[in-house]
């Protein structure tokens, strides 16, 4: 089915590689305009920019980091770039494997700021635009199976998804009574940039890995882009409050 998020209009945060841009892409492909985020990766961004102008789809991009961005800022300039935003996605990620004992206040509060404080933030902004329009909406927080399944040496970091994790199904209740659908999408061992320390210079570890997976092998980015384009379209409207977890059944275990 082609045309699902035609109409529609999206603001991706972490959007110029791994899933982030998969899901940009993929959205494109399905009508939606674009606005994406990202915090160096320019020449990433601009590829999915020059996407969508060949579908000829309004699409821009703001470079910023998560940490110190100011909100209203970036919904400002989305707005002036390609209209009110319809669909959030808070998909920005700071990933630190210190071990618990040895982590400092610095990058806890960096993982926090970045995993938690800013999509809550983006959520509340998005929320008041959507009210305020007497329209409806679609948030997709994009947490991890590490949000309920422990990992050594990622103890900030899974604390902070399983907080946004919650935030989803918080807001999901109080944002209801306005048409406005909160979801999360969970996804498990996926190559990514945040993880190419392992799949490209530890095979060896990635395998291993993969063994613990009962489909027998790791995600791709795309693997998300179905569960997210359902949950952004009019097909998941008596949807809020789930999360869609894609981990090839390491979860069962």
């Amino acid at each position: 089915m082609e045309g699902r998020l035609k109409g529609k209009r999206a603001l991706i945060t972490g959007a110029s590689a791994g899933i982030g841009r998969a899901i940009a892409e993929a959205f494109v492909a399905q009508g939606a305009d674009v606005f994406i985020t990202a915090r160096t990766d320019e020449a990433g961004a601009r590829a999915v920019i020059e996407i969508a102008e060949r579908l000829e789809q309004r699409a821009s991009f703001m470079l910023m980091d998560a940490e110190s961005c100011s909100v209203n800022a970036l919904f400002e300039k989305a707005h002036a770039d390609i209209g009110p935003i319809d669909i959030l996605v808070n998909n920005p990620a700071f990933i630190t494997r210190t071990p618990f004992l040895e982590l400092s206040g610095d990058e806890y509060e960096r993982t926090l700021a970045v995993n938690l404080r800013f999509p809550f933030f983006a959520t509340q902004r998005f929320a008041k635009d959507c009210i305020a329009r007497k329209q409806g909406g679609s948030i997709i927080n994009i947490s991890s199976v590490s949000a309920f399944k422990a990992v050594s040496r990622m103890s900030a970091y899974q604390a902070s998804k399983a907080a946004l994790s919650m935030l989803t199904r918080s807001c999901a209740l109080e944002l209801a009574p306005y048409g406005i659908r909160v979801n999360t999408l969970s996804p498990g061992l996926t190559a990514t940039n945040g993880n190419a320390n392992q799949w490209r210079d530890a095979p060896e570890l990635w395998q291993n890995r993969k063994k613990e997976i009962p489909m027998q092998r790791a995600g791709i980015p795309s693997d998300m882009t179905g569960a997210a384009i359902l949950l952004a379209s009019d097909e998941s409207s008596w949807m809020t409050g789930a999360d869609l977890v894609i981990d090839g059944g390491h979860s069962c275990i």
